[in-house]
């Protein structure tokens, strides 16, 4: 079972940067969660599983970015649209008042990119195929 924190460490040799890029989390979503639904799937909390899974990093609204990220693929937007979204919101939230924290997330998802883009392209598929 992969962790996230983790997987955001191989891919950019940093642990998270807190409280979370929505793309680093966006990506550790998609290697945790087979499909979007599966992510997205309520619990009963009533908030998504992936905002109440432990092996997802970050604080909530960070993790709800990175869902709100996410769901902009699941409607069928490239990945240029969500990783313009997923910058938007950590420049706009200044890393959720984090501020010494701002650039450092950002040259963390700079990293992260590249897979983020190459594993959208086929978690998107499999949930069409789906």
């Amino acid at each position: 079972m992969e962790q996230g924190a983790f997987i955001i460490q191989e891919l950019s040799g940093d642990w998270p940067v807190y409280p979370g890029h929505p793309l680093a989390l966006a990506t550790a979503i998609m290697r945790v969660f087979a499909t979007f639904a599966e992510a997205n799937e309520p619990t009963e909390h009533g908030w998504c599983a992936a905002l109440g899974d432990s092996r997802i990093p970050g604080a909530g609204d960070h993790v709800g970015a990175a869902m709100r990220t996410l769901e902009l693929g699941s409607r069928g937007a490239d990945s240029d649209a969500m990783v313009a979204y997923a910058e938007r919101y950590w420049e706009a939230g200044q890393a959720g008042g984090h501020f010494k924290n701002v650039d450092e997330g950002k040259a963390q998802a700079k990293r992260i990119e590249p897979h983020f883009r190459s594993i959208a392209a086929e978690w998107f598929k499999i949930a069409a195929a789906v």
